[in-house]
């Protein structure tokens, strides 16, 4: 091999060596993780925040933990595994649990404690909390009161895994179940209520009707009541008619009677005054007695025959 071949095989080596050996001797903790070293399989230094971090070579490695929330979910069945409520009833249901590891905790989950011995930790404490939680509640409650058991069991499962180095960060339960059993007696109970409830429609129905009808009855009472008033007042106008009518007419006769006897009265004067007019200044009686004298009857003013 000649010396110039030589040289460039040996600077790719060491260029290669000098890779590797930097490779080998820092690593890149991102920002959603935490580092720790372990030097020769002992965990040495302290936590790493995000960042290059150089160590020692082959005798070390920097272990990475990532602090975004992981998930998991444990199933609850309707069997043995389910929980009992208040009146006796087993249920299954599905919970899905986050946690995350502890920053402040991360040194005891790296000496202590593996995934598989932490999960386990979970579900353990899970089924107790969700047994204890249910527990509490009837059957029927369980979908009401859905909100009040995930909290009730949230803080449980925390309690539980205080020693733990992780932490709780989201939990939720859904898919309740039940037996075979208690479905019939759900249908029961349901098409009961259904029945009732149709009773209680045809019920209101009738009320409504019974109330239509006498607020019709009511319109038409009330209705005649204001036909009848308006024929009295009709009635009642009619007579006052008439009576203005006969009072006028009465009126009118007496002004005729009045006017006749004015025109007799006149006549009368009339007759005095033509009498007056030819009067001779003599009085004649209003009554002349008839006298007989030789079977003659003298008249006053009258001339005696020889």
């Amino acid at each position: 091999m000649k010396a110039g071949a030589k040289k460039f095989f040996l600077t790719v080596v060491v260029f290669l060596a000098v890779v590797i050996l930097a490779a080998s001797s820092c690593a890149v903790v991102a920002p959603n993780e935490r580092g720790v070293q372990v030097t020769l399989g002992e965990v040495t230094g302290d936590v790493l925040p995000p960042g290059m971090h150089f160590h020692p070579p082959f005798i070390s490695v920097i272990k990475k933990y990532s602090i975004v929330p992981k998930g998991m979910n444990v199933n609850f069945s309707v069997g043995q595994d389910g929980a009992i409520t208040k009146d006796m009833q087993t249920v299954g249901s599905q919970v899905t649990v986050f946690y995350r590891y502890d920053e402040a905790k991360i040194m005891d989950a790296i000496r202590k404690y593996s995934d598989s011995i932490l999960e386990n930790a979970i579900t353990r404490s899970l089924v107790s909390s969700v047994k204890e939680s249910v527990g509490k509640y009837s059957i029927y409650e369980l979908v009401e009161n859905q909100d009040r058991i995930t909290s009730n069991v949230a803080e449980s499962l925390n309690a539980k895994l205080s020693d733990y180095p992780i932490e709780i960060t989201q939990l939720t339960i859904s898919n309740w179940d039940w037996s075979d059993d208690f479905d019939k007696q759900i249908k029961e109970t349901m098409n009961r209520t259904q029945q009732v409830r149709q009773a209680e429609q045809d019920l209101k129905l009738a009320e409504t009707n019974a109330q239509k009808q006498v607020a019709e009855a009511e319109a038409q009472k009330k209705a005649a009541e204001q036909m009848a008033e308006a024929d009295l007042i009709k009635a009642q106008k009619a007579a006052e008619a008439k009576q203005v009518e006969a009072d006028a007419l009465a009126y009118y006769n007496s002004k005729v009677a009045q006017n006749y006897n004015v025109e007799i009265r006149l006549k009368e004067l009339e007759i005095e005054l033509e009498r007056a007019k030819h009067w001779d200044g003599r009085e004649v009686p209003e009554y002349v007695p008839l006298t007989a004298a030789g079977g003659v009857v003298t008249l006053p003013g009258s001339v005696k025959q020889q």
